[in-house]
Parts: C-alpha cells; structure tokens; sequence
C-alpha cells in the first residue's frame, strides 16, 4: 500500500502516490486524470506499459489522501506548483497521458516546457477532449448547486448513488467545480505551436466531444506523428478499453522511445 503523503506540499510521494520508482527508467509516463479523478484510475497500468516504463499518476489536491486540499481552479497556479514537482523526475525521456480535463493540463505543461526551452515530452496522449483552440462546450462550473449536478449527471462520470448522497457531494462538488474551471480556463492569445507528436484517443458515442473535434488536435503541433484513435464507448470509455487503450499506448510509446530525440 501507498505511504500516506508528507507534510511537504510538494513531496512526490505527495504528487505521485503510487509510484513505483524504476532503477533506470527508459521513459517515464505521467498520467493526469479527467474532472473527478484521482491517481488511482491508472494504478493498474504499470504492468501493460512496455518494459523500461515507469507509470507516474497524478495525484491533483482535493481527491482521495488530498480531500482535505484545496484543489486548484485556475490553469496556470496549477503549473506553478505542478512543474517544479516534475522537474527532478525529467531527466529521463518521458510522455504525458492526458484523459479529458487530464488533456488541458498535458498541453499546458509541455507549452510552459517548449516556452522555457525545457526538456520536452517524447509525444502526448490526449484522450476524451477537443483542442482548446476550438470548443462549442459551455463552462458548467458557476452554475447552481442543482443545475451543476444535472451537468454531472450528463456526463455520466459520477456515479448516481453518489450524485443522490447529499453529504459526500458536499465533499466533492468544490473539487469538481475547480476541475470544471481547469478543463474551460480560457487561452488567452494564440499559442505557438507544439514540437512534439500528439496522439488522440476519442469515444465513438461521445456527446460531448465529437469524433471530429478530435481533428482540432492537428492543429496544436508542427511534428508530422500525428494519430487518432477511435474506441466504442461514450465519453467514458476508458473503464470498458483499458486494454485497448494499453495496447495503443504501448505502441505509441515504443515508437516515441526508439525515435532519436
């Protein structure tokens, strides 16, 4: 079992709970959840990621042994404190797996990296979600308690016993409220382009993010690998293609690590 987190607010153990650190890893993969999440929805992972792979969850405050954290609502306060958490664990080659609100997080961090001329990612997953550039979704995070919670229901990621348990909402509606503000923080001017291969992972009976929204990914990089990925399943489809998933992730990865940096 995980050791509980420290004190330190920006202790790995803090950050990446589940980690299990490899002694020469030949690429590390941080996994950043959708609105809701937690870390422990990638805890299986690390045995169907080729060989040499070190899984890092992240573990965002106001979730699971960070409930009792304020979460974060605002983009760039979360870089902030996210990439000097990162930093120690990129010296070796590594790649961002983003699911849905996971997606915004994963391209911000290798914006502010490629910004910074940092070490970037060998390639990006991004899941469940449409490029930022381009969004027909309406931010759902200011509206009342009951109009919120029926978003929720929409989206059929939180369970209904839950949605129905008036004091565990109380608990977890501030964290998906922030989450909501990460997923839609606005983009401010026009980014340059990424350096790095993106590929896109999208659910065949999403509503709320069309097959062809995942298209608005290519326009967010210069490098030609560029994929797109269709699994059955609503928006939500990675608790019924994780292998799938896996399988394309595995390929993925191979590639990016036997391609010269």
């Amino acid at each position: 079992m995980p050791s509980a987190p420290t004190s330190n607010p920006n202790s790995p153990e803090r950050w990446f709970p589940s980690r299990k650190a490899l002694p020469d890893p030949r690429l590390r993969l941080f996994c950043l959840p959708f609105a809701g999440g937690s870390a422990s929805i990638y805890s299986a992972w690390q045995g169907g990621l080729p060989p040499g792979v070190e899984l890092c969850a992240v573990q965002l405050p106001g979730r699971e042994r960070r409930l009792m954290e304020k979460p974060f609502d605002s983009l760039p306060t979360l870089m902030d404190a996210l990439l000097p958490v990162l930093a120690p664990l990129l010296d070796k080659p590594f790649a961002f797996f983003g699911y849905s609100m996971g997606s915004r997080i994963s391209l911000e961090l290798t914006r502010r990296l490629q910004a910074r001329n940092g070490p970037l990612p060998r390639g990006l997953v991004l899941a469940a979600s449409g490029a930022p550039r381009e969004s027909d979704r309406k931010p759902i995070h200011h509206l009342p308690q009951e109009q919120f919670i029926n978003e929720l229901r929409r989206y059929d990621g939180t369970p209904e016993e839950i949605l129905q348990h008036r004091e565990l909402l109380e608990l977890l509606v501030p964290t998906l409220r922030a989450d909501f503000a990460l997923a839609w923080w606005e983009n401010g001017p026009v980014p340059v382009k990424l350096d790095v291969p993106i590929s896109v992972m999208g659910g065949t009976e999403d509503k709320h993010v069309s097959l062809a929204r995942l298209e608005t990914w290519r326009e967010e990089t210069r490098n030609p690998d560029f994929r797109i990925r269709h699994f059955e399943g609503g928006h939500f489809f990675l608790r019924k293609q994780q292998e799938a998933i896996l399988a394309a992730l595995r390929e993925d990865l191979t590639r990016w690590m036997t391609t010269p940096a």
